[in-house]
């Protein structure tokens, strides 16, 4: 009786980590989802600036300056964007693991501890974000290699 009162309470602590992980790095996408957004309007004002700059016949020098701050900030925006995909695909994976947990609890569980409500939740979640075929499998080849 003891062992089975351990392997419960191992599966729960085991879901309720994975529960608090999956939380944490959704929000860590949300605030790189708000880092993007405040990068791209960055360089969307930037491009209007060296347009404006171009106009008054302002020295190549002085655009030079400000095309290479530009690219660099569009190189920054593109290596952020792609570490967000590799996010999201790590949250599915999760979501999809934790998903699997749900099977190790008898539907007396799930109604007693009322984690049926957390499991549709994670369901949901998982079919919002699932990644297209081809961004998984760059991922996971992108991940072999590593």
């Amino acid at each position: 009786m003891e062992r089975e009162n351990m392997q419960a309470m191992e599966k729960h602590t085991k879901l309720l980590n994975d529960l608090n992980n999956f939380i944490e790095i959704k929000r860590l996408i949300a605030d790189n989802v708000k880092t993007l957004d405040k990068i791209s309007d960055d360089i969307d004002e930037q491009e209007r600036e060296i347009e404006r700059l171009e106009q008054l016949n302002t020295p190549t020098f002085q655009i030079k300056k400000m095309q290479d701050n530009h690219d660099i900030k569009a190189s920054s925006y593109n290596l952020l964007l792609e570490l967000h995909q590799h996010n999201l695909i790590t949250l599915w994976k999760l979501s999809r693991y934790i998903l699997k947990q749900f099977k190790h609890f008898s539907e007396d569980e799930i109604k007693e501890y009322k984690l049926n409500d957390i499991q549709n939740s994670i369901k949901e979640q998982s079919d919002k974000i699932k990644p297209k075929f081809i961004d998984l499998l760059k991922y996971d080849i992108k991940h072999i290699k590593d």
